[in-house]
């Protein structure tokens, strides 16, 4: 078959006649290649969509470990109260708070820095506020427990309540939503993903002495 193809090649070579799309294939011959050929873009296009979204997940996972990361640091602020509340007393136990704290800011400002990088404006926005009503709500209340007696004894440790910090808890639910939309996660206490940016975002008012919703805790252990 191909020493014919060929022979039929020549032939038209040596005539000088134009080449059509068949010219030098029977159409069973031609049909085989254009299959071949289809077959091989497919397959390319599939292998090109398939790393494209295999790349897209990996953004997006980073993104949210990253995100999960930045919310600890305010966590971790907002935790301080307790914190320095416990301490013993002692020269070391108020280096490690001080130095905790001052290690917690940090985190603070390099995620800020951070999102204002990876993430959209909506979700940096939404953190800096979040980081500022920590600060309004720990703020005072590390300064509080700065001044209260040290913790000596065991049964002394536990607060029997959680510090109010109803700006903090609103915050978070904010930017929760913000971070949602962006990585497009269904809210698990609603089965939908939030209000688009400018829409109602339901938030949850945290009760006087409430443990702020999502908050780490032991806090009020």
């Amino acid at each position: 078959m191909m020493l014919m193809t060929c022979a039929t090649t020549c032939a038209h070579a040596l005539a000088g006649q134009p080449a059509g799309l068949f010219t030098y294939f029977t159409w069973s011959e031609g049909a085989t290649i254009i299959a071949a050929v289809a077959a091989g873009l497919l397959a390319a296009a599939v292998a090109v969509f398939g790393y494209s979204a295999q790349q897209r997940s990996a953004r997006r996972d980073q993104r949210a470990t990253g995100y999960a990361e930045a919310l600890r640091a305010v966590e971790d602020y907002l935790e301080a109260p307790y914190r320095i509340r416990r301490r013993d007393g002692s020269p070391g136990a108020r280096m490690g708070v001080t130095t905790h704290v001052s290690d917690v800011q940090s985190r603070i400002s390099l995620y800020t820095g951070w999102l204002s990088i990876h993430a959209p404006d909506e979700v940096r926005q939404a953190y800096v506020a979040f980081a500022a009503a920590a600060k309004q709500d720990a703020g005072p209340q590390m300064t509080q427990a700065w001044r209260a007696k040290p913790t000596r004894r065991d049964w002394d440790v536990p607060l029997g309540a959680a510090l109010p910090q109803p700006r903090a808890s609103h915050a978070r639910d904010a930017v929760l939503a913000a971070m949602r939309r962006d990585l497009k996660v269904k809210d698990h206490r609603t089965g939908a993903l939030d209000a688009p940016a400018g829409g109602a975002v339901r938030r949850r008012a945290a009760a006087p002495g409430a443990a702020p919703a999502g908050a780490y805790t032991a806090r009020n252990s």
